[in-house]
């Protein structure tokens, strides 16, 4: 068989009609290249998987299913231990792909070898706005839509550096991936796209947004307690176990602004979102073998300094999208029925 060039991989997780939606438009349109696609369930004991299992059985996917839910860290793993792609695309089950999204993202890494990410423009589902053009990561570890709610225009044409990537579509070096060990799935749920945009900066790597590639995706900015869990939590994993003890004693004042700021959020939502956040940083404090299993990993692919990462991120907060969160109330549409899970089953 012809060797792919890309390995799309899609986790499902009680994704619907969801998976359904994003498989038809990636099967549907030729994209000029050899590309593989691997759907893999990440336990979800439901029905949802179906469609899959029926693209398995014509022939057009290989579908995967895992026993426990991994995370969408260690789906992707999964599919990587048989991935072919010399590039591997990585698609929720809630984007739809636009006509002609690939090539682009791939001429891009392919012209400069520098590049280990390649991301699209992912826009709001049925509209010409920007849901994200790769991630405004804060120096804190705190990850913003880049971009978000402006209109398509305003990322320009040409394909340019960003601070991280968006962990909703993108296109990153198969053997890149493996080199780091795979994606780190330590923090399960949530905040993975920013510590594989860090790990791939310390191993001397660049990430471009390539607004020629266009996603769509079904998104709302909105927060409830068990996301902001693991965001919180897997943040200050984080900031432990990719900066040096003396970057973050220096980096302290930014640091704790931005804590003054997340507890403030949390303040105004309500009790159950200060427990989140007490959760988060004590989970921290009580699992320091975790903390520092990862940080040695982070260690043996280091070839860059903490000077260097810290350099390509951002020091201003989009505070639009704080108040955003601030002002939300009520429960939000996104929590999942029963609770989002925030460990591995």
């Amino acid at each position: 068989m012809t060797e792919p060039v890309v390995t799309v991989v899609i986790v499902n997780y009680r994704s619907g009609h969801h998976l359904r939606t994003c498989l038809d438009a990636l099967l549907s349109q030729d994209q000029g290249l050899s590309v593989e696609v691997i759907v893999v369930d990440n336990a979800s004991g439901d029905d949802s998987f179906g469609v899959a299992r029926a693209a398995a059985d014509a022939g057009k996917v290989t579908a995967l299913e895992s026993e426990r839910n991994l995370g969408l860290a260690g789906g992707v793993n999964l599919a990587l231990a048989r991935a072919r792609g010399r590039y591997l695309a990585v698609v929720n089950p809630d984007t739809v792909v636009g006509r002609g999204w690939l090539p682009p993202l791939v001429e891009v890494m392919a012209g400069d070898s520098s590049i280990g990410v390649a991301c699209p423009l992912i826009l709001l589902t049925a509209t010409d706005l920007i849901n994200s053009a790769g991630q405004h990561i804060h120096v804190s570890g705190l990850g913003f839509n880049r971009f978000l709610g402006a209109t398509a225009a305003a990322a320009g044409d040409a394909s340019q550096p960003v601070p991280g990537l968006h962990g909703a579509c993108f296109l990153i070096e198969t053997d890149l991936l493996r080199a780091l060990g795979g994606w780190d799935s330590t923090g399960f749920l949530y905040q993975e796209d920013v510590a594989l945009s860090w790990t791939v900066r310390l191993a001397g790597r660049s990430i471009v947004c390539v607004p020629a590639s266009k996603v769509s995706h079904d998104y709302s900015l909105t927060m409830y307690p068990e996301k902001l869990y693991l965001l919180e939590r897997n943040r200050w994993m984080l900031l432990a176990t990719h900066l040096r003890l003396l970057t973050r004693v220096w980096m302290s004042p930014v640091i704790l602004l931005s804590e003054l700021l997340v507890w403030g959020l949390c303040v105004l939502r309500g009790p159950r979102f200060v427990t989140a956040k007490w959760n988060a940083v004590r989970w921290v404090l009580t699992h320091q073998a975790e903390v520092a299993a990862w940080r040695a990993r982070v260690d043996q692919i280091r070839t860059h300094g903490d000077l260097t990462l810290i350099g390509a991120m951002r020091w201003t907060y989009p505070l639009g999208q704080f108040f955003t969160l601030g002002g939300e109330r009520g429960v939000s549409a996104r929590q999942p029925p029963g609770g989002l899970p925030t460990e591995v089953d």
